[in-house]
């Protein structure tokens, strides 16, 4: 049975992730059903996920050791939450049982994934990834030019984007900014082909035409810091005379041809329109502040009772631009946050109002915010959900694999520096970057499923190319 379930159903499952959010979102908008396709197909395999790194497969590493002594400390904590919470609250044990699932899915994966790494070393190219974007980018695009698409935004009036046939536009969003740098370095790293140059199209639409910053940003991030590092190590290898295969040339060339079609497209995009909607008031107080202090507006000026008084019709006014009413105009970072933080701030005042045995062991998924009014409504910023539902016991073993994992990889960065001369590890530590930026200010990365799979494949090809050497 391990054979079945290892290396070739890993890429199975994998290469099925756009597959299954397709079939999710179809039984989401048609069926009424508490459980869907994407919800029963991740469970299973993170359960297997679990089974395998603690019964099937155990390496003698130290490395390992620890990630299985985490792995039965998050079994050991599950089983303690769920039974604190069926005993102490009347709250629905299905809601709690998904939320979990849902939430404890990547440290579960990314240790199972891991240890069957070192059985069987996982081949993840940047081909392979490309791929992936390539069957989420396509969908949005089919989807968008047959005029069957779904928006991406359904809750205000105003709000333009398509999300093709899928269903969460945020979660959608933030798989495409994770892999978009693959695609961009597949690009620069092979020969151009139609394949290529197709993927890189559809990911500059997709990030445009969803119309949610997510994608728009990851794209912009992707682009700027592939630019600083070209441009820093360029300097740094000369001034050092340090011998490199990075064609510096080709790669400044592929990146100013990339961005100059990305900003080519931007001012016709919905993510344009969108973002002067929500956040143009924010924009303008940049402007004026750079401007600086204005010149004295002559209708503010004291009249001279000498001075000859013309009178001059009035010229017809552009009207104010619309803004968003749902987003705090005077909050700065409250609206760029969405206003995340006003939730944050009430979750905090109940958290910090909670009995000792909660604020260890979390306040669940479902929050009494006043007597007899309960919400599952996360706050959308990841490592706040995961502390203020799980406790500090729960937030601890949740990051313990991730940390062993990153300190490992930088131990290994220290010994040998050359790897950052590497666009592969380069290319790994922005998607890296990108998720954990989303996760911690947009969500929807680490808790969400669908995305978090994403993640565990960067942290998995970095771990390879600098601490496996491959």
């Amino acid at each position: 049975m391990s054979n079945i379930f290892e290396k070739k159903f890993f890429y199975l499952f994998i290469i099925l992730q756009p597959v299954l959010d397709l079939l999710t979102s179809f039984m989401s908008r048609n069926i009424d059903l508490p459980l869907t396709i994407g919800i029963i197909a991740r469970s299973l395999f993170m359960g297997y996920m679990f089974m395998y790194a603690l019964f099937i497969y155990r390496p003698q590493g130290r490395v390992y050791k620890y990630s299985r002594w985490i792995l039965i400390g998050i079994g050991v904590y599950i089983i303690t939450f769920l039974g604190y919470t069926f005993f102490s609250k009347d709250t629905s044990i299905i809601t709690e049982i998904k939320g979990v699932i849902k939430l404890f899915y990547f440290p579960i994966v990314l240790t199972g994934v891991f240890i069957l790494n070192e059985k069987d070393r996982l081949e993840i190219s940047n081909n392979f990834l490309m791929y992936l974007l390539l069957g989420y980018t396509g969908v949005i695009f089919i989807a968008t030019v047959t005029g069957t698409y779904f928006r991406s935004y359904n809750e205000y009036l105003y709000g333009l984007g398509t999300v093709g046939w899928f269903f969460a536009a945020n979660e959608i969003g933030s798989i495409i900014a994770i892999l978009t740098p693959f695609t961009i370095i597949n690009i620069i790293d092979n020969k151009l082909n139609i394949v290529n140059i197709i993927s890189i199209i559809l990911c500059i639409l997709s990030s445009l035409y969803m119309g949610t910053k997510v994608p728009f940003l990851g794209f912009v991030g992707s682009v700027g810091i592939l630019m600083v590092y070209i441009i820093f190590t360029s300097i740094f290898t000369r001034i050092k005379k340090i011998p490199t295969l990075l064609n510096y040339k080709k790669i400044s060339l592929c990146v100013i041809i990339i961005g100059m079609v990305f900003c080519s497209l931007f001012y016709k995009s919905p993510v344009y329109k969108n973002l002067m909607f929500n956040y143009g008031h924010i924009i303008n107080k940049i402007v004026k502040f750079i401007e600086g202090p204005q010149e004295e507006n002559p209708a503010t000026k004291p009249m001279d009772p000498n001075e000859e008084v013309v009178v001059v019709e009035p010229e017809e006014q552009e009207p104010e631009p619309e803004i968003n009413m749902h987003i705090n105009q005077d909050d700065l970072v409250g609206s760029l946050l969405s206003n995340r933080t006003a939730i944050a701030e009430e979750i905090k005042n109940i958290y910090k109002n909670s009995s000792i045995v909660e604020k260890l062991v979390g306040l669940g998924h479902v929050i009494e915010i006043k007597p007899g009014i309960s919400t599952d409504k996360t706050i959308e910023m990841d490592q706040l959900d995961i502390f203020y539902r799980h406790g500090i016991v729960g937030t601890i073993l949740y990051f313990g694999q991730l940390i062993i994992l990153m300190v490992v990889i930088i131990k290994s960065l220290f010994r040998n520096a050359r790897y950052l001369l590497d666009l592969d590890v380069i290319t790994c530590m922005i998607s890296i970057f990108l998720g954990i930026a989303i996760a911690f200010s947009s969500g929807h990365v680490l808790t969400a499923p669908a995305v978090s799979i994403f993640i565990i494949l960067s942290i998995i090809k970095l771990y390879n190319k600098v601490v496996e050497g491959n």
